[in-house]
């Protein structure tokens, strides 16, 4: 990766406490985001995408629900081991996390303007006037019209689109220097998708600001990402620049992803092979390589050995595979 690292996740693992016993949607992943960069984290539903997102700001209930082990570096310092105390100072300040679904996240009872104010004030020592007026210049900044108007609007007054504008706005009222974006685009129709998506690669060039944008849509990541993690069953499979891991997927899983991606053929469109089987239940991860019972290379190894995520020689790739060097074409070199 050439830019230097703002986030650096090394062998995290966060475990659910159930009734079933001890489960971990996040076992074992590491990856980075640099300063200025934006990384895609793609996968199906089920993969642990959103279980990482939100385990970097540790928003799972760790009283009851959920610990971790491993390392989540920001800057000089490991979340995991920052006090509660010090990591409300993190969340929404330092580091910033948009939804899927806005509607949820905004409070129906309360303004758009006053639910901004609330953040600023929260983490910034400023009074409600100017906590307001900045509140109107966050919305005009994500391109909403009539900022002032909308202020005082609440959330059902505003449209899906509009509603994520506000979701950015909110997360960017303190200026964090990363932004996790879980499935921004997923509620909205196409062309609210192509704005909003548009808008976060605007905020990352003129901001400076780091994305970790989560998302299954390989299209999405090849608009708008530098690099991509796939991840399956909680651990990622394959890495690397989006520019090579979209001209030669090396994973099974990644493979198949790319085959799904609708695609024009002349006048008419072919018809989309999808990843047989799907993804199994935390509480029956299958031994050996996790996606070998839907692979079409996996032998009686993969079916009993976990392959290690490793650099393949002679490129910027990791990958997960004990076949990578045969998909990469140097099968007699293994």
């Amino acid at each position: 990766m050439t830019a230097e690292p703002l986030l650096q996740i090394r062998e995290l693992k966060t475990y659910f406490h159930t009734e079933r016993g001890r489960v971990s949607p996040v076992d074992g992943v590491s990856l980075e985001v640099g300063k200025g960069e934006i990384v895609g984290i793609v996968g199906e539903s089920g993969c642990g995408k959103s279980a990482t997102a939100q385990s970097v700001l540790r928003l799972f209930d760790e009283k009851r629900l959920a610990s971790y082990e491993g390392e989540i570096r920001y800057g000089e310092r490991d979340l995991l081991r920052l006090t509660p105390k010090q990591m409300r100072s993190v969340r929404g300040n330092e580091i910033s996390m948009i939804f899927q679904d806005p509607l949820s996240s905004l409070n129906p009872v309360h303004t758009i303007g006053d639910q901004i104010v609330e953040t600023l004030r929260l983490h910034q020592s400023i009074g409600r006037r100017e906590a307001a007026k900045k509140a109107v210049e966050l919305l005009r900044l994500t391109g909403i019209p009539a900022p002032e108007r909308r202020a005082r609007e609440y959330p059902h007054q505003l449209s899906g689109g509009m509603r994520q504008r506000v979701m950015i706005a909110i997360a960017l009222a303190c200026q964090p220097q990363l932004l996790i974006a879980d499935e921004p685009t997923t509620a909205l129709d196409v062309t609210i998708q192509a704005q909003i998506l548009e808008l976060i690669q605007d905020l990352n060039r003129r901001l400076g600001m780091s994305v970790m944008l989560i998302t299954h849509d390989l299209g999405v990541v090849a608009e708008t990402c530098s690099r991509v993690v796939v991840m399956y069953l909680g651990q990622v499979v394959e890495s690397g620049s989006v520019r090579d891991l979209f001209r030669k997927p090396l994973h099974p899983y990644t493979i198949g992803l790319m085959r799904s991606v609708p695609r024009l053929d002349g006048d008419r469109q072919r018809e989309l092979p999808a990843v047989p089987g799907s993804v199994p239940p935390l509480h029956q991860i299958p031994s050996g390589c996790r996606f070998a019972p839907r692979c079409p290379y996996a032998d009686d190894k993969c079916r009993s050995s976990q392959p290690e995520l490793a650099a393949l020689p002679g490129t910027d790739t990791q990958v997960r595979c004990w076949h990578a060097g045969r998909i990469a074409g140097w099968e007699a070199a293994q």
